[in-house]
């Protein structure tokens, strides 16, 4: 496929926003959109389930075939070219089969089946650890409302005209993998016409000894700025133009992005690090930012995926 934008589909409240999500990145992209329903013996949907009943393997495919068409219906493609594309796989392995040329894989929070706790089962780990595109999960809050809630015919926050004012936020710890997302990141917020902020963690500790903490304080914030401005020089040199904004967080690279994430509109990490985000995507960093940010999270997997 030509650098199309890959979504996951089931049917499901979660995949359908992840599409809508999904169209909404098409028209600023200017890209195609496949979507992707996965569907076999060893999982199907449940709503394929109730469609078809005990129906065989043909009338099967006919409903997935309708929820596919029906979720992209809901969906509201809006100009944007779409793609149905119906695999009789597991969905991890259709997406991975189909990541390479893609422009990014976008998938949902919650879903049904294979594609069901995305971010906790085998689907996610497989996909965001063994394909080379950005993955983005599409989750978090709707509205600018700090309870999460949103009122009963309100539009989602994407849709709104403010969400345009949220910045795009990039975490970086000076490793290559930082140095292609924050790249990423900076593409994302000029395609928004956002403003672009770059997040360090130093990782709060509890010393032994508190006074020599204290007294390391002031060396250890000037090394962390300076890595941090080191780090948004290499990834921004050649960048669009878009406002920037850096920030040196106390806290633990979770904790910070989390709360950065709150006023977000858009979240990107980067797959491997060092220091304050070593190991992203296999320990409690990416764990947390994927099961409780505030706003869809982006995974770029390395330094040259920032193009």
């Amino acid at each position: 496929m030509d650098r199309t934008i890959l979504v996951g589909v089931d049917g499901s409240t979660g995949s359908e926003e992840a599409l809508r999500w999904a169209f909404r990145e098409a028209r600023l992209r200017r890209r195609p959109v496949t979507a992707l329903l996965a569907w076999g013996t060893d999982g199907l949907p449940r709503e394929l389930h109730r469609r078809a009943g005990r129906a065989d393997h043909a009338e099967l495919e006919a409903s997935a075939v309708a929820a596919l068409d029906q979720a992209i219906e809901r969906a509201d493609a809006n100009g944007v070219e779409v793609h149905p594309m119906l695999v009789e796989a597991a969905p991890a392995v259709a997406l991975e089969e189909n990541a390479p040329g893609a422009e990014m894989i976008v998938v949902g929070s919650h879903g049904h089946g294979p594609i069901t706790r995305v971010l906790a089962g085998s689907v996610a780990q497989t996909v965001v650890n063994h394909v080379q595109v950005p993955v983005v999960v599409v989750r978090g809050r709707t509205t600018q409302r700090p309870n999460g809630q949103r009122p009963n015919g309100q539009r989602p926050d994407s849709e709104r005209p403010d969400s345009q004012r949220r910045p795009v936020v990039v975490g970086v710890d000076g490793s290559g993998n930082s140095v292609g997302a924050l790249r990423w990141a900076a593409q994302a917020a000029a395609l928004r016409r956002a403003p672009l902020r770059v997040v360090f963690a130093l990782g709060r500790t509890d010393p032994l000894y508190p006074e020599l903490m204290i007294s390391g304080q002031v060396d250890l914030l000037r090394r962390a700025q300076a890595m941090l401005e080191e780090t948004v020089g290499k990834g921004l040199a050649s960048a669009a133009e878009v406002a920037v904004d850096t920030v040196v967080a106390p806290d633990a690279p979770s904790v910070a992005l989390l709360h950065e994430a709150e006023l977000a509109q858009l979240l990107v990490v980067g797959r491997r690090g060092h220091g304050g985000f070593a190991d992203l995507l296999l320990g409690s960093v990416s764990h947390q930012c994927l099961l409780h940010a505030a706003c869809p999270v982006a995974v770029v997997h390395d330094e040259a995926a920032g193009g």
